[in-house]
């Protein structure tokens, strides 16, 4: 885990001290939460106010923050830190909930498969196209913007299946006699 602290109006007679310290309670944050890959920490003072202001950047891009002020800066800096840590125990129950609500709603989606019988359609659409050969469907097709087009081929007075490839082109279903 990387640690980067940059001050901003402090002095420098307790400069070393604090640096050591903040990042004693940076690296104890791993103890709750170990895929953090980097903390920065923003030291700074404005008038009597001592902020610290944590950043803590984990895997999947997600940030945690924490900022904190008050009169002493050891004191600010552990107020953040406990806030970034209660944060990131929140986080992490989170991610195992998660992963444990996933594979529940697996298991009891296997156990109960779903009758054959009492399948709803959903969404019905009617088209009454007249035969068409596959050149004038393959222009309808563009014409209305969908994925497929279902119509008669005149050349074999069949059902067909028109639909737009991934390559630009067109492919032909046709049934099997």
């Amino acid at each position: 885990m990387k640690i980067k602290i940059a001050e901003r109006h402090t002095g420098a007679e307790s400069s070393d001290a604090l640096r050591a310290y903040v990042v004693e309670k940076a690296e104890s944050l791993e103890r709750f939460f170990d895929r953090i890959i980097s903390v920065d920490v923003v030291l700074s003072v404005e008038k009597e106010r001592q902020i610290a202001d944590f950043h803590a950047h984990l895997v999947n891009k997600k940030v945690i923050t924490a900022r904190e002020e008050s009169t002493d800066m050891y004191g600010s800096v552990d107020k953040a830190v406990e806030r970034l840590r209660r944060q990131l125990v929140k986080f992490k129950d989170q991610l195992n909930e998660v992963k444990e609500h996933g594979e529940g709603a697996r298991s009891v989606g296997a156990a109960e498969p779903e009758p054959v019988g009492e399948r709803k359609i959903v969404r019905k659409e009617t088209f009454f196209y007249k035969p068409m050969t596959p050149e004038e469907a393959s222009m309808q097709l563009d014409a209305i913007e969908k994925g497929f087009l279902v119509f008669i081929n005149s050349e074999t007075d069949e059902v067909a299946i028109i639909y737009h490839r991934r390559d630009g082109s067109y492919g032909l279903i046709e049934p099997r006699r």
